[in-house]
């Protein structure tokens, strides 16, 4: 009896003071990858979520137009079943100004401990054409080497954890961009495999701090 009294008030503690996190992930995807987005927002949905965790995507699909989706547990592998906060339309997620609107409008919504943002897209680092998360429709991308992408986080407040899911972003020229923005910062300096990052091993972590996450992030 004492034993299972004991466990109930440490599992009540573990509650009291769990990490309450806000991800927010720029999807830009607006190109040839937006068959693995969906995908990767599927397993967004497929993953089992801490308590306190609002995972909140902003999509932006060809000829469909951006969406901002707060991701909720399914387990339905063929279809977004998340509810649409807002509807966009078309927009240039390959502007810097899109991904900061973003930033902004969730960090204001969803107030939390702790925040991590994902930038989902193709990325080129410093090596050749120094950008991240090209809009074929429009032809644009946010210059990385041209402080478009220092640009868009200034002001933003302090990450947590930075995320780039993108191709050759994890060079020391792109941290020196960033790193007044985040306390950690992960990401690939090779590429990126199109499946992108393992989410349903990622949300799972967020019940914990930022260094547990960071180090434990696949």
């Amino acid at each position: 009896m004492k034993k299972a009294l004991l466990l109930l008030h440490l599992l009540a503690l573990s509650l009291l003071f769990a990490e309450s996190w806000t991800v927010l992930v720029y999807m830009a995807a607006d190109n040839n990858l937006a068959y693995n987005g969906r995908l990767n927002i599927n397993e967004m949905e497929s993953a089992t979520q801490p308590a306190g965790l609002n995972l909140i995507v902003q999509a932006d699909f060809p000829d469909e137009g951006a969406k901002r989706y707060r991701i909720r547990q399914d387990q339905n592998p063929n279809q977004i079943t998340s509810p649409v906060l807002q509807n966009l339309g078309i927009i240039d997620s390959g502007d810097p100004q899109s991904l900061k609107d973003f930033i902004l409008w969730g960090r204001n919504r969803y107030p939390a401990d702790n925040y991590m943002l994902v930038i989902w897209a193709h990325g080129d680092s410093w090596y050749k054409s120094k950008w991240i998360a090209p809009d074929y429709d429009s032809g644009s991308v946010i210059g990385v080497a041209n402080g478009e992408l220092r640009q868009a986080l200034m002001g933003t407040g302090l990450w947590d954890i930075l995320l780039f899911d993108a191709c050759s972003m994890q060079s020391i020229e792109v941290i020196t961009e960033v790193a007044d923005f985040a306390s950690f910062i992960v990401g690939s300096a090779d590429l990126v495999p199109a499946t992108g990052f393992p989410y349903a091993e990622i949300i799972p972590l967020l019940a914990q701090s930022p260094p547990q996450v960071a180090a434990l992030i696949p």
